[in-house]
């Protein structure tokens, strides 16, 4: 079988028709900024999370939001800063890691009451009029905790 000028053209525009429409069609749908979990400004509010960032806003309701949809509302019932944890406290190492830190971590907690469904353990988006949007990975208490709460454990180098 001989290659023809029109075989050669076929082949090639049949290529490049598919080397624009297939990286197109294989790639995942566009996000919206609503629905940005991981938003470069609502990650920043986390870079210096303290208790004190949250503890004014004890009783205010958090949007909650995952891929864009609205899930509902929490409510913030508390702050609860755990003992820091330095490196004397930590489960020993066989050998020390190059480049591991001495530092203490500083461990706090927020707990939230939900106002709707029971949401699963997952990162959501939540907002709020003060702090702005930003991601929060939050655990549901156990079965049959009432009222229904959720937790967000913060485990950062002091």
């Amino acid at each position: 079988m001989s290659l023809t000028r029109r075989r050669f053209i076929e082949t090639v525009s049949l290529t490049m028709l598919a080397g624009a429409v297939l990286p197109a069609a294989l790639a995942q749908p566009g996000h919206d900024s609503d629905g940005e979990t991981f938003n470069p400004a609502g990650l920043s509010l986390l870079d210096n999370a303290t208790p004190q960032t949250f503890e004014p806003f004890i009783g205010d309701r958090f949007a909650v939001r995952s891929g864009g949809l609205h899930l509902g509302s929490l409510t913030l019932l508390s702050v609860t800063v755990g003992p820091p944890a330095s490196s004397t406290t930590r489960p020993p190492m066989t050998k020390p890691l190059p480049g591991t830190s001495t530092q203490a971590l500083a461990v706090f907690s927020l707990r939230f009451k939900g106002s709707a469904a029971r949401l699963p353990q997952d990162t959501y988006t939540l907002e709020h009029a003060a702090l702005g949007s930003f991601p929060l990975f939050i655990v549901p208490a156990g079965r049959g905790v009432d009222p229904a709460t959720c937790t967000a454990i913060f485990s950062l180098l002091a």
